[in-house]
């Protein structure tokens, strides 16, 4: 038995995607690995895909194009060790200044820095916020447990680089109502006991699901 099974729309009727944790010691490495090959699943209705399936890899609606991505702490450090960068220039090269300025950290967009020729160039290495999209309807508790993985990892990120003087908290003057909403689930999470197991963590393994799945 698999420690997590990976529940797919075309099983019993469901619409959305779902998961069932098998094994009380999974970890969000053992998620990402049951996770992965729904990018390559043409069974997984895809909304943006081609007659809503096919496979992500190649796909002509690439949302990395526009998405608003906040890495969480261990893809940004994963990020930084790969470009051989130290976090201080890492945070000048690749995210967005005006953000900065502001208290967010945010990949430079539109479209993303790592997207050349619509391939992703640290694709190992990429943020949760990315490892789990797919522009497919999911499973309530699925969607749950993958939304709070990403904004504790976002918030972790945040706290690290707040405590490390890599950014200061900016004023919310000039803010688009998208940064307040982001901005505004960090500080929700910053606080929570989920923050801290990302900042005592080296690498996704060192996570467990369970108190996330709480």
């Amino acid at each position: 038995m698999s420690k997590i099974d990976i529940i797919g729309p075309w099983s019993g009727g469901q619409t959305g995607v779902g998961l069932r944790v098998n094994d009380p010691e999974a970890d969000v490495a053992d998620l990402l690995e049951s996770w992965q090959p729904l990018c390559d699943d043409p069974r997984i209705i895809k909304k943006y895909g081609d007659q809503e399936s096919g496979v992500c890899k190649g796909c002509v609606n690439n949302c990395c194009s526009t998405a608003y991505v906040i890495p969480d702490l261990i893809a940004f450090k994963k990020m930084a060790a790969f470009l051989k960068l130290d976090y201080q220039d890492f945070i000048a090269g690749y995210f967005d200044p005006e953000k900065v300025k502001r208290g967010i950290l945010r990949m430079r967009p539109d479209p993303c820095i790592f997207l050349q020729d619509n391939i992703c160039t640290v694709y190992p290495h990429r943020s949760l916020i990315c490892r789990f999209y797919l522009c497919s309807d999911m499973e309530g508790d699925c969607e749950q447990l993958i939304y709070s993985l990403a904004w504790a990892g976002s918030a972790a990120l945040q706290v690290f680089a707040e405590k490390n003087q890599l950014i200061l908290p900016g004023k919310e003057a000039g803010l688009s109502s998208f940064d307040l909403m982001f901005k505004g689930l960090i500080e929700e999470y910053r606080h929570t006991p989920l923050v801290k197991l990302f900042l005592v963590a080296e690498d996704y393994s060192d996570i467990p699901l369970k108190p996330f799945l709480s």
